[in-house]
């Protein structure tokens, strides 16, 4: 049975009718300080050259649709937000304006470009407010990048997981601003988009064979619907081997090792190319639960480890 089957069976029998709840993600911003004219602090100590780090947040249920423009808010939240730089930290202005919300704003074909804003409105970049107050009012955080119309496949903030950088970028803007000037300019380095919790966890148990210990690496969102893959490398060449996989972790000894996954279902039987290597990529069903737990590991044919197999560590993985 392919490992998709088993998941999706799985899920059905053990965990149906769960409602998924929305997925934490958080986006992060690095930058240069290129020029730096505020003068309170905290910003005021703020040197030439120094790194700037935005972070925030994000709900991929909470947002809100602009009615017209192929654009979508996701809010940010706002305890979350940071804006640090080497020597300074800032967050968002406390309490926020009364009728305005912080929003992290995709822009897909609009109307032949992507991108991504940091703004209080649905499409216009006009910047969020900070906790310090310059000449003319609250400094105003004002980031936004352009990229070309392929960039996003569409307004999902879980299709745009990922790192974003000057490659297709056309535009891009990243400024304190007082009032009408630019009291802060940074230079913008790159953007990632990523799961606020890592969903997969090595759990080690690897029992070495001809070229040591098998290594199993798991990658990937583990979202419903999302495309991962388990990655062996080390193993012995040209060889059987067993995955196996299960939804909970008692232990047992094996072939002179320890498997994890336990219960487990029917073993999936390949075998290694002459590297000692397999990729299987997967697709988790898009009724998979959150919260659902997966365990794997590799058993392979070995006539140099004990009892003639080798195991890769197990890993763990955690539907966000």
């Amino acid at each position: 049975m392919r490992l998709t089957s088993i998941l999706c069976v799985a899920a059905v029998l053990l965990l149906a009718g769960t409602v998924r709840a929305g997925v934490s993600v958080r986006v992060t911003v690095h930058g240069t300080v290129a020029s730096n004219q505020v003068n309170p602090p905290p910003m005021g100590s703020v040197q030439n050259g120094e790194a700037a780090v935005m972070t925030f947040l994000l709900d991929s249920d909470v947002f809100e649709n602009h009615a017209v423009f192929p654009t979508r808010g996701y809010q940010i939240n706002q305890k979350s937000f940071q804006l640090q730089f080497d020597s300074a930290d800032v967050g968002l202005q406390v309490p926020f304006p009364v009728g305005q919300k912080p929003y992290f704003v995709l822009r897909d074909n609009d109307p032949a470009v992507d991108g991504f804003l940091v703004t209080n409105n649905l499409a216009n970049p006009f910047g969020v407010p900070l906790n310090s107050a310059g000449i003319f009012g609250q400094f105003i955080d004002n980031f936004y990048v352009t990229y070309g119309g392929a960039e996003l496949s569409s307004l999902d903030l879980l299709g745009a997981l990922g790192t974003y950088d000057f490659a297709g970028l056309t535009v891009f803007n990243w400024t304190i601003d007082d009032g009408p000037f630019n009291a802060m300019i940074i230079d913008f380095d790159f953007m990632v988009i990523e799961l606020e919790n890592e969903p997969w966890l090595d759990l080690g148990c690897a029992l070495a064979g001809i070229n040591g210990d098998p290594l199993l690496d798991a990658t990937g969102p583990l979202l419903p619907g999302s495309l991962n893959s388990f990655d062996l490398s080390n193993a012995a060449p040209g060889a059987p081997l067993g995955i196996f996989a299960g939804l909970a972790s008692a232990p047992v000894p094996f072939k002179g090792g320890t498997l994890k996954p336990f219960p487990f279902f029917a073993p999936i039987i390949l075998a290694t190319d002459p590297l000692g290597e397999l990729s299987l990529p997967f697709i988790l069903p898009p009724i998979t639960p959150s919260g659902l737990e997966l365990y794997v590991q590799h058993v392979i044919q070995d006539p140099a480890a004990v009892n003639g197999f080798a195991l890769s560590n197990a890993v763990k993985g955690t539907v966000p």
